[in-house]
């Protein structure tokens, strides 16, 4: 191929400094585009006839190379790279480096720079010796072309001072705006996060003053009515009197404990110390006709603290429901182990409910927290039967 062939396609314009001027002018100010200067890369490339257009922007915040290149050039930079500095108020802000097709380098720097052929470098100074005319105004032609690429590279590396230094502003702003709609993005998600835990404590903590506490005032409620009947019926002498007065004034002083330590989302002490199998005895040493079976395999081991709290606090707030509803009636409890996991029943032989209406929402939901299930079965003039499990 004759060297006259790899001159540039177009001739260069003349002034190319006032062309990448106007170009960067219509650059967009706003949006995802602010502060690319590809564009202008690509407009540099097709003037000059390069095949690979850099501009390296050294700001040592964010670095970064806007770059171009020519259908079918090579990824890698050849050799015949023309590199300038781009300055603004002396300051040096980027490099400006583009790529010319490697044999304007060779040509202009004379026979022996040129690549060697397979028959040695002597073939090429063989061929510049033979001293062609066509040979002579060929290379004449691309030394000159690439005299004029490099002319050009300085001159547009003389003006993208400002053009470097706007898109950078422009993308700095544009990260800043970007950095802006994040922070206030995570404030709101952070204020949504924690108006939501609050709302979910406030919820918990009335769960369990429901759930925990009711059980104990029902039973207050129990015990102050006997001492009521006791001083009614005239049957209070110096022997029962004081000693139905220091029941009484025992469960006040559990179910006041009791509801301090709901109220501070602290684990009951019977629970925390003992386990599930001691808090529930002693809940319902007390509570009027009420049976507990707890399976030894129960009773000899502890559960993660989540599991204990959910499955005492489901327990009494179901015999709670049961003294409520079917006032009199004996209720069993059973606890034990299964290969399922955690299971608990409450039964009763009261007058049976509408399971449908039965109100034990919050229980389901108190469980299925932990994946646990509750099934109800219950028909008027049948009696009710609350069976649990939570798997471990």
């Amino acid at each position: 191929m004759p060297l006259s062939d790899l001159a540039p396609a177009r001739p260069v314009e003349e002034d190319l400094p006032g062309g990448v001027l106007r170009v960067a002018a219509a650059l967009p100010a706003t949006g995802p585009r602010a502060g690319d200067l590809r564009p202008v890369a690509a407009w540099i490339g097709e003037r000059i006839a390069a095949m690979r257009v850099a501009i390296e922007v050294s700001d040592p915040i964010c670095p970064r190379e806007h770059l171009w290149m020519a259908p079918g050039a090579p990824p890698r930079p050849e050799l015949a790279t023309v590199r300038r500095p781009v300055y603004r108020h002396g300051d040096e802000v980027a490099q400006l480096a583009v790529t010319l097709p490697a044999v304007w380098l060779s040509t202009a720097a004379g026979p022996a720079a040129a690549a060697p052929t397979a028959a040695g470098s002597g073939a090429v100074e063989a061929t510049y010796a033979a001293g062609t005319a066509g040979a002579t105004d060929a290379s004449a032609t691309a030394a000159k072309a690439f005299a004029a690429a490099e002319a050009s590279v300085a001159a547009l590396a003389a003006v993208l001072g400002v053009v470097v230094t706007t898109a950078s502003a422009r993308a700095a702003a544009r990260a800043a705006r970007g950095h802006a709609q994040e922070t206030l993005a995570t404030i709101a998600d952070t204020r949504y996060r924690a108006a939501s835990r609050m709302e979910s404590e406030r919820h918990a903590l009335e769960r369990d003053l429901h759930d925990g506490a009711q059980l104990h005032l029902v039973s207050l409620q129990f015990a102050a009515a006997v001492v009521e009947h006791t001083l009614a019926s005239g049957e209070a002498d110096e022997n029962t009197l004081p000693d139905a007065l220091a029941d009484l004034e025992s469960r006040l002083d559990r179910t006041h404990q009791l509801l301090v330590e709901t109220a501070a989302g602290i684990t009951p002490g019977p629970l925390r110390d003992g386990g599930l199998a001691a808090a529930l005895a002693l809940s319902f040493r007390e509570a009027h006709d009420v049976t507990l079976r707890i399976a030894p395999a129960v009773r000899a081991r502890r559960y993660p603290p989540i599991v204990e709290s959910t499955v005492y606090l489901t327990c009494l707030e179901a015999v709670s429901n049961a003294q409520k509803h079917a006032a009199g009636a004996p209720v069993t409890v059973t606890v034990l182990g299964t290969y399922h996991g955690l299971s608990f029943e409450i039964t009763d032989a009261g007058p049976g409910l509408d399971a449908a209406t039965t109100g034990l929402a919050g229980l389901r939901a108190r469980l299925a927290a932990i994946g646990g299930t509750l099934r109800v079965t219950s028909a008027p003039g049948t009696g009710t039967h609350v069976a649990a499990t939570v798997p471990l």
